[in-house]
């Protein structure tokens, strides 16, 4: 499960958790020449068919065309040296890194199998719950600054519950940092649902536009929700130049609402969400088939991702976000002991920020 997901449907790539979720090592599986060259030539046909901006679908089928004719795959002899090829050749034309490749050692389900589709299904939620819907730490720093480790989105049925556990639980703390610089992305709606804590009543997050039938989804947090909001209160988001897909998105919204300040580095940059297509019994395609439209930017953040208001490298992102949260702090509370708290954490935070000492991703 290491480049694809069982679901067919699934908008965003569940990067975070399909990196840990595979024994696959297709480096040593051979694979036949006419075998190798129907893979190519099966997905320049899907991808001229399917992806989401058609004039780029005919230039990427095209390049996948021109390079099998030229020969450009002939030597490749292994399933994952034509996996790796066939993927960086996709992602060559317009750099879209949701276009993926990905290869299974056991056969994958068939379109017309809904029993081995319920049962990925089935596995895939397990996996969810394993890793604790993607909440993977909350605590309360110095300051009382709240902290959580978002590592990617369930869908919002399945990670309400846990949402509404970690945000009750920093209730009452002054200043958030949401940490995403781990975070690869899932379901667009669990974005949204994650959201709603930090947003008052029903706010638009975003559209979705699909190429086939031109079909709008539309995104918005919930105006009824499980769980207190964290409102009037600072919020700092962590990035890394890893965090993508949905990681972008969350960003990427609260930025474009002034409800966050986005600190460490610019994200990976994956606003095109996708979906699987099956080449053969051992090899799958990751097509995008819509586009993302935010609706204060009217744009993306596809290929440029999302840049920080406070530039930092990733692993000093949250030090130097705590040091902000912190002095934003200074002033809001005239009580002496708050007072003395605050400032104890500012001179503590400034100088783990100078010893280097503080902010490294989990």
């Amino acid at each position: 499960m290491r480049r694809f997901l069982p679901s067919a449907l699934l908008a965003l790539a569940l990067s975070a958790l399909a990196a840990s979720a595979t024994a696959q090592s297709p480096d040593t599986v051979p694979i036949a020449p006419a075998e190798r060259d129907r893979v190519v030539a099966r997905t320049a046909e899907l991808v001229q068919a399917h992806y989401v901006l058609p004039t780029q679908a005919e230039a990427i089928a095209a390049h996948l065309r021109a390079r099998l004719r030229d020969g450009a795959y002939a030597g490749i002899e292994t399933a994952e040296a034509l996996r790796a090829q066939l993927e960086q050749d996709l992602q060559s034309v317009n750099q879209d890194k949701h276009l993926l490749v990905g290869f299974s050692r056991e056969p994958l389900p068939k379109p017309a199998d809904p029993k081995a589709a319920a049962a990925a299904q089935a596995q895939l939620a397990r996996q969810y719950v394993r890793h604790n819907h993607c909440f993977y730490k909350a605590e309360r720093m110095a300051g009382n600054v709240g902290y959580i480790d978002l590592r990617c989105f369930d869908k919002p049925e399945a990670l309400a519950a846990t949402a509404a556990s970690v945000f009750g639980f920093l209730a009452h703390t002054d200043a958030l940092i949401v940490d995403l610089r781990q975070n690869g992305g899932g379901w667009p709606a669990g974005v949204a649902q994650v959201s709603s804590h930090l947003l008052e009543g029903k706010v638009h997050l975003n559209d979705v536009l699909q190429r086939e039938g031109r079909r709008v989804e539309s995104h918005w947090t919930r105006a009824k929700l499980r769980g207190p909001r964290y409102l009037n209160r600072p919020v700092y988001v962590l990035t890394s130049s890893q965090t993508f897909s949905g990681g972008d998105e969350f960003a990427y919204n609260l930025q474009a609402l002034k409800r966050a300040r986005i600190v460490g580095e610019r994200t990976k940059g994956g606003a095109h969400p996708s979906r699987n297509h099956r080449l053969n019994d051992h090899f799958e395609v990751t097509i995008p088939f819509a586009r993302s439209i935010n609706p204060i930017t009217r744009t993306n953040w596809e290929g440029t991702g999302v840049v920080p208001d406070l530039p930092a490298g990733a692993d000093e992102a949250l030090g130097v976000a705590h040091l902000a949260a912190l002095k934003e702090l200074v002033g809001k509370d005239s009580d002496p002991a708050t007072v003395g708290d605050v400032s104890a954490a500012i001179e503590a935070a400034e100088a783990a920020v100078k010893r280097g000492t503080t902010g490294a991703r989990p």
